[in-house]
């Protein structure tokens, strides 16, 4: 039998946990998840299958009729690949370590044998969804629709019958499915179906690099290796908060007559009722008009929508919903979730979750005490109100096991770093060379004072030209940016900010426009590489693609020139795809921002690779932030830092910086 082959494989399964709540590990350790049946499929040979115990339907003629494998065969298939791919391969992942050991197959699969083409298809642009990504690239092989609709019906319990639950007193305790053994011998046909595609999609996809299949495997391993949640304190903040917003609630009615506050029509015509006229309540409109004068009556109806429009329970549910056996979340981080390779990050939403008011460890401690002695009279009074004070704990609710710490980094101003470096604009690399502050810089060039001479409201001006201008942000950009930081300016001011920043930022400005140039000539000249820094171009067929200083490339599907009518004119600018299919545009400083986060991105892959080397595992990463979870005694923070910034050889001469902390409780 030769071996050293390709396999591609699949799982259908059927159970009574929620997989878009819970993730894929908690799914395959939830008792009632069972494995249906496995397809797995030689390269260029046609699919077999194997089914589990319990859907070995012997009698069945349909069921006689699939090519189906007994378990040696299985395992040795699985034995003798060389690549083992899966579309999602988390999920393949998770059943064969959690679930498949209920069938006697207790050995892992080989790690560096995994290969995932949902990753691939992502990291070119494509949609990470099967059907979809084989609509957009054009292949054969399709998903088998029909069996979909079937699939969906046989993975999730049914309601018995009122017969069912008559003969069976102890009904509640037991999960009644549907399907046949033709229904199930179909789920087969439906499974050998998905590995036709998935293969057919994979072949028509350049594999990644053996840098980024690092990254992806890496990845796997942090969202396996998971993060702990203090489980009794997210329990008490989900009973406070329930309780909360049931009391919140039936004072908003007896104010409004409204029975919810999350009745938005209805909230909106009672506004217009009373003079406020407004066609959104969303939190940041709610929140401006709680800075208007209003009417006692209104402004609590506000301060209630508001209090119960925090994101505390929905982020608390996963939390819940999500953990394993062990007490930990795992699968929090989805690769290459953003054009510039960038994660994303689901259940938990690591990636959005609200800073709070809280800043000490202190305050958080004794918030958390409180939560945990269900006293609200207390949080009311000494922790800005139940809701508040629940948004603020979120991220302390997530902990490292007993005997160990987390330790956090965090790069400085790393998109200001890496896009003065990436310009060549040395005065602004100079500024971070010798440590000192580029917000007062900034505010320096703008009020013509001394750099030590700045004020405490001039430096928040220059943080804010900083953050919003380095991208070709104009006075939009900059107002937007300032609302953050509480910067409120006339235009004509912050037209005469842009202009001086502009002027002090030659090169950057120059990088702008020559990515601008560059993609748009690529674009226009098949075989045509503009460069500019040693940033590339080129189309490859339906991809445009944009080479980093690490050699990945950003690839940016369907791109075309375009002229669009902007607020200053007729503009020409290069249009395509993302990943849902949706058009975006590209100009100078939109592709330098992508360029910047995706060196950012890297950087920091590279700082993963370099802590892990040296004993710091790491559990969770935000951005441009990592944090490892290490025994007590082990390590410091400083040489976390230090091991971050240990730059890759392609980013030779870029300042980096990183600050920490360590503790017991995640926070920002």
């Amino acid at each position: 039998m030769k071996t050293n082959y390709k396999i591609t494989i699949d799982f259908e399964t059927r159970s009574a946990a929620d997989l878009a709540t819970c993730g894929a590990a908690a799914y395959a350790e939830h008792p009632s998840t069972e494995v249906i049946c496995l397809a797995v499929k030689k390269h260029g040979q046609e699919p077999v299958i194997w089914f589990s115990p319990d859907f070995r339907f012997t009698d069945c003629s349909d069921w006689a009729a699939l090519p189906i494998i007994k378990d040696d065969v299985m395992r040795q298939m699985i034995a003798e690949a060389e690549v083992i791919e899966a579309h999602n391969m988390d999920f393949e992942f998770n059943i064969w370590k959690h679930t498949m050991p209920r069938y006697g197959f207790t050995d892992t699969l080989p790690l560096q044998k995994l290969r995932c083409s949902a990753a691939k298809a992502a990291s070119c642009g494509f949609p990470r969804n099967l059907e979809e990504a084989c609509l957009a690239i054009g292949v054969a092989q399709r998903k088998d629709t029909e069996g979909a609709a079937l699939m969906k019906k046989l993975c999730v319990p049914r309601t018995p019958t009122q017969d069912e639950q008559k003969a069976d007193p102890d009904w509640r305790k037991h999960y009644f499915w549907n399907g046949t053994p033709e229904d199930f011998a179909r789920e087969g046909l439906y499974c050998m179906q998905d590995v036709r595609a998935e293969e057919a999609l994979s072949d028509a996809l350049p594999d990644l690099s053996l840098v980024e299949q690092r990254v992806w495997l890496k990845s796997l391993l942090i969202n396996d290796r998971g993060v702990g949640i203090d489980s009794y304190s997210v329990e008490a903040l989900k009973v406070c908060t329930d309780v909360e917003r049931e009391i919140l609630a039936d004072e908003f009615e007896e104010i409004t007559g409204i029975e919810s506050p999350t009745m938005n029509q209805r909230l909106i015509a009672y506004l217009k009722e009373k003079g406020v006229e407004t066609d959104s309540i969303s939190e940041d409109v709610v929140s401006e008009l709680l800075k208007s004068d209003l009417v006692p009556e209104v402004r609590r109806a506000l301060e209630i929508r508001l209090a119960c429009s925090k994101s505390s329970t929905s982020k608390l549910m996963p939390m819940i919903e999500a953990r394993s056996g062990d007490g930990r979340v795992r699968g929090s981080f989805v690769y290459y979730g953003a054009v510039t390779g960038r994660w994303s990050s689901h259940l938990l939403q690591l990636h959005n979750m609200p800073r709070g008011i809280l800043r000490t460890d202190e305050r958080i401690n004794a918030c958390i005490a409180a939560f945990n002695k269900g006293d609200l009279d207390f949080i009311r009074h000494d922790f800005g109100g139940v809701m508040t004070a629940a948004s603020s704990c979120l991220r302390a609710m997530i902990i490292p096991a007993p005997g160990n710490d987390f330790v956090c980094a965090d790069f400085s101003s790393i998109e200001g770093r890496v896009l003065a470096w990436l310009a060549g604009e040395e005065t602004a690399l100079d500024v971070y060379r010798e440590e000192r502050d580029p917000y007062k810089v900034n505010a320096a060039q703008i009020y013509g004072v001394g750099y030590d001479a700045v004020s405490k409201d001039q430096r928040q001006v220059g943080k804010v030209a900083e953050l919003a201008l380095g991208y070709q942000g104009s006075i939009g950009a900059f107002s937007r940016m300032g609302e953050n930081y509480g910067v409120e300016l006339p235009d004509d001011e912050i037209d005469a900010i842009i202009k001086q920043w502009r002027l002090a930022h030659p090169m950057t400005k120059r990088l702008w426009n020559e990515l601008d140039k560059s993609a748009k000539n690529a674009i226009r000249y098949p075989g045509a590489e503009p460069t500019y820094r040693g940033i590339k171009f080129k189309r490859d067929g339906g991809l445009l693609q944009m080479m980093l200083p690490s050699k990945r490339t950003l690839c940016y599907r369907s791109p075309e020139i375009a002229f669009v009518e902007k607020d200053w004119g007729l503009t020409e600018v290069v249009r395509y795809l993302d990943n849902n299919g949706a058009q975006k545009e590209l100009y100078g400083g939109k592709l330098t921002e992508n360029l910047t986060q995706a060196v950012a991105r890297d950087l920091l892959a590279n700082a993963i690779f370099n802590v892990e080397a040296h004993g710091y595992p790491v559990v969770l990463h935000v951005h441009d932030e990592l944090v490892a979870e290490v025994p007590e005694g082990f390590g410091s923070v400083e040489e976390l830092c230090e091991l971050m910034c240990r730059l890759p050889p392609w980013a030779d001469g870029l300042p980096l910086k990183a600050e920490g902390w360590r503790g017991k409780r995640y926070r920002k």
